[in-house]
C-alpha cells in the first residue's frame, strides 16, 4: 500500500501500515517514564495507533499534540484522494479530536507556530516524542533544544516521520527541509537508530542516549 493512499481506520494517512503497527507498539512498551507528545498530527493516523498502544498499558499523563490545525492545498488533495474531502484553509483541530479523543481523554491540542507553542506546555519528562513537523531550521532546531532538556537518556525515543524524504532527494525544497536530517547528521552520537524501513517510507525512529553538547 502506498504511503499516500493508506489509511489508519479510515482516517487518512501519510504513513503506511509498518508505521501504524510500530507506533502502537511502541506505545505498549511505554515505561511509565515519561510523557508522550506529537508535532504535526494533521488527521491523526499516527496519533491514534500509538495512543491505542499507551491506553494498553494504562498512560496517564497528558498526550499533547502540536500543528497549525489548517489545511493547505496539498494535504486537502491527499485527503480527497482518500475519500475524505477537506477545503484548503479548513480548521482540522476538530477532525483530529474527534479521531482520537475516542481512544484517550487527556489529548491536548496545542495550535500555532513550533517551537513558540511548546512555551505554552508545562514541560515534564519526555518518553515518546513523534516529530513531523517543523522541518526547517531555525524552527527546528529552536524546537529539538526546547525538548532535550527533558529526554531521558536509554529510554526516550524520537520519531521523525519524514527522515529520508529528504535525505535522498535533490534539489532546492528538499535542501531547505533537511533539518532533520542535518541534525542527526551533526547530534547522531547522541542516539541509535532503533527502527526504519527505507523501502517502503521516509520515517525512522531513535533512541536517546546521551545530552547533546550544543554547537
Amino acid at each position: 500500500m502506498n504511503m499516500e493512499t493508506s489509511q489508519y481506520k479510515g482516517i487518512p494517512a501519510m504513513s503506511p501500515p509498518v508505521v501504524h503497527e510500530y507506533l502502537h507498539e511502541l506505545g505498549s512498551n511505554w515505561t511509565g517514564a515519561g510523557m508522550a507528545m506529537e508535532l504535526g498530527c494533521w488527521l491523526g493516523a499516527t496519533s491514534v495507533p500509538l495512543l491505542e498502544g499507551l491506553v494498553s498499558v494504562w498512560y496517564d499523563k497528558p498526550f499533547y499534540a502540536f500543528d497549525k490545525w489548517r489545511a493547505n492545498e496539498e494535504q486537502a488533495i491527499k485527503a480527497e484522494s482518500q475519500g475524505h474531502p477537506l477545503s484548503n484553509g479548513q480548521d482540522i483541530m476538530p477532525v483530529y479530536m474527534n479521531n482520537v479523543s475516542a481512544v484517550y481523554d487527556d489529548v491536548r491540542p496545542v495550535k500555532g507556530n513550533i517551537p513558540d507553542t511548546l512555551q505554552q506546555i508545562k514541560m515534564e519528562p519526555i518518553e515518546i516524542c513523534i516529530f513531523d513537523a517543523p522541518k526547517q531550521d531555525p524552527i527546528f532546531i529552536d524546537s529539538m533544544k526546547r525538548l532535550e532538556p527533558y529526554f531521558i537518556p536509554g529510554v526516550t525515543v524520537l520519531g521523525l516521520l519524514d527522515y529520508y524524504s529528504y535525505s535522498k532527494n535533490k534539489g532546492h525544497r528538499a535542501e531547505i527541509l533537511r533539518a532533520p536530517v542535518n541534525f542527526m547528521e551533526k547530534y547522531g552520537s547522541c542516539f541509535t537508530k532503533i527502527a526504519e524501513w527505507p523501502t517502503e517510507c521516509s520515517c525512522a525512529f531513535f533512541k536517546y542516549e546521551k545530552p547533546i553538547s550544543w554547537k
